[in-house]
């Protein structure tokens, strides 16, 4: 009778954590930089002093939501600009965000604030928030993006050795860890606003980016 009376107190006590629901947001996700993530070492210590200031980001959500709200199906980007290679993770940085048109104000707000809390030290200072149609297709071996008129981030898979340069290794992981990766070799890397004092249009293939799936944990 003891054992069996302990065996229903420690049932009892557990049912509250085993009853909580983990909370997280997850979907797809590109990332495109100005320098490779994968190459040679004179390709790495090139760039690492006057390359990789320059970076788009973007976010698919397929599942789940942030402070009650759904996010499912909400498409958000960045563009971010750094005063150094943002590869090293020090540079002093800002950025411009972008959130669907498609998605309500709503849920465009409560993507910001997760994006601001999540990634806030990636991001740096937000110089601009926007509403504009957002398109973000992700495949099995390719991915692209296209915000408006004013960015286009296409990739597919890298194919090595084909894609790089003999003696090449892989120097910078994801900006954000993700569950699923797939290293790309970029298309096109395009950015064509006028909030930076600068504008971009790279269609040489670089193994520059990564596309995959990401999984965001929530308190």
């Amino acid at each position: 009778m003891r054992r069996v009376g302990l065996s229903v107190t420690v049932a009892l006590l557990a049912w509250p954590v085993c009853g909580q629901q983990r909370r997280e947001v997850s979907g797809d996700y590109i990332e495109g930089r100005s320098n490779h993530v994968y190459g040679c070492y004179c390709e790495w210590s090139g760039e690492g002093v006057t390359g990789g200031r320059e970076a788009i980001l973007a976010w698919s959500v397929r599942e789940g939501g942030y402070e009650g709200v759904s996010l499912a199906g909400v498409k958000m980007a960045a563009v971010i600009v750094g005063e150094g290679t943002l590869s090293m993770g020090e540079a002093a940085r800002t950025s411009i965000l972008f959130f669907d048109s498609a998605a309500s104000a709503v849920q465009r707000q409560a993507a910001e604030r997760l994006l601001r809390q999540r990634y806030g030290r990636l991001l740096g200072e937000v110089r601009n928030v926007y509403a504009v149609p957002i398109r973000f297709r992700r495949e099995a071996e390719s991915a692209s993006l296209s915000v408006g008129e004013m960015l286009s981030l296409t990739m597919r898979r890298a194919e090595l050795p084909d894609d790089v340069l003999q003696g090449a290794t892989l120097w910078y992981d994801p900006f954000i860890p993700l569950e699923e990766s797939t290293l790309g070799t970029t298309l096109q890397n395009r950015y064509w606003g006028g909030d930076f004092d600068q504008r971009w249009a790279h269609s040489s293939p670089t193994t520059s980016g990564y596309f995959g799936r990401f999984r965001l944990a929530l308190e």
